[in-house]
């Protein structure tokens, strides 16, 4: 007996939820964030949001000596608006007519809802992952969030159409100029204080790696306060095994809490109080990193604290990984199903995350 596409349907939308979750966990940055209950998925705004951001301490010390002195206050507010624009992605894939028709009981199903829906969400999840660490804007994810800033603020993202410039800079705090989250690094002109990612960089790892990435580490920890240091740190292939091959005790490593894919997957080894992950998707040799430091490695160190996620939708609806279709394309005997994302995030205290490059030299 056939398999009709709009049954095909209904087993994707009960199959979808499991495929969504396998995206959050699969990746360190996101398994954080669900985790911590940073992902709010009952947004019902629209796909600007604006939030606050308190770039240092607001405040004035007064010391009374004769309990008449006028107590000074407000003279260092540094509390600005910051903001964050979700794109809309749709993910489409095709299934043959075809193959539903020749399609028989639960396994055929099965190896449907493999090799359609289940690899088009792996592509997904590759694509939005490479478009967070670098930037390259996969198959049209160019609109999700970028951390890399390229050269002097080469690499944006365009959510809604509206260019922005990808998160970390690869210098010193004093000269970071760029405009992220609509508010200018504290070197730029008009910038705001305490507004900018820490940094330092590697002249060979086995000459000061360990010490830069614990220097740069502990510098986004004196920032955090009650937001303790960095948790997850991204690194590229090659500074990551020189990392690993540097140690000289005892390597813990730790995988990513998932249910849907092998524990090896994706793998962290400790560093201080916060895991070291290899980022297949951190490609060094990419045109978003040429002419910039990170070319010769890189190591992304955030605080999830910092950090929050949100979807255009309710209760994971319309913009949280829903499935659509199926819709028959005329002039083809196939049927188009739809994989919506409609996913913003944004970062609320850069300075106490930072970026460490030249690790892939040893």
């Amino acid at each position: 007996m056939a398999i009709s596409a709009d049954v095909l349907a209904t087993a994707l939308n009960d199959y979808a939820p499991g495929l969504s979750e396998t995206f959050m966990k699969y990746h360190p940055v996101f398994e954080k964030l669900l985790k911590k209950g940073q992902v709010d998925m009952d947004s019902l705004q629209g796909p600007l949001r604006e939030f606050a951001v308190v770039s240092s301490g607001p405040g004035t010390t007064n010391q009374i000596i004769h309990g008449s002195e006028i107590i000074q206050g407000g003279r260092r507010q540094t509390g600005v608006r910051g903001e964050s624009r979700a794109p809309r992605l749709i993910h489409a894939f095709d299934v043959p007519r075809k193959d539903l028709d020749e399609a028989n009981g639960a396994q055929d199903m099965a190896k449907i809802l493999e090799n359609y829906p289940e690899l088009a969400m792996g592509e997904f999840h590759e694509d939005l992952s490479s478009q967070l660490v670098t930037g390259a804007g996969t198959r049209n994810t160019g609109g999700f969030l970028t951390l890399n800033s390229g050269n002097a603020g080469a690499v944006t993202y365009s959510p809604q159409g509206v260019a922005k410039t990808g998160v970390f800079e690869y210098q010193a705090p004093a000269a970071q100029a760029d405009t992220v989250f609509g508010i200018v690094k504290e070197g730029g002109t008009g910038g705001v204080p305490g507004w900018y990612n820490q940094y330092g960089d590697i002249a060979g790892f086995l000459n000061n790696g360990r010490r830069t990435l614990r220097e740069v580490f502990y510098r986004c920890g004196r920032q955090g306060k009650t937001k303790g240091t960095p948790d997850v740190l991204l690194a590229d292939e090659a500074t990551y095994h020189n990392y690993l091959e540097d140690l000289d005790d005892y390597v813990q490593v730790a995988s990513v809490e998932n249910d849907h894919t092998p524990a090896d997957v994706r793998q962290g080894i400790k560093f201080l109080s916060g895991t070291l992950w290899l980022e297949d998707s951190l490609d060094i040799s990419a045109t978003q990193f040429a002419g910039s430091p990170a070319a010769n490695g890189l190591v992304y160190l955030l605080n999830t604290n910092t950090w929050q996620a949100y979807t255009l939708s309710q209760n994971g609806g319309g913009g949280y990984f829903k499935t659509d279709g199926p819709f028959r394309i005329p002039e083809q005997d196939v049927f188009r199903y739809e994989i919506i994302l409609y996913m913003g995030m944004y970062c609320n205290a850069l300075r106490m995350n930072g970026a460490v490059t030249g690790g892939a030299v040893a």
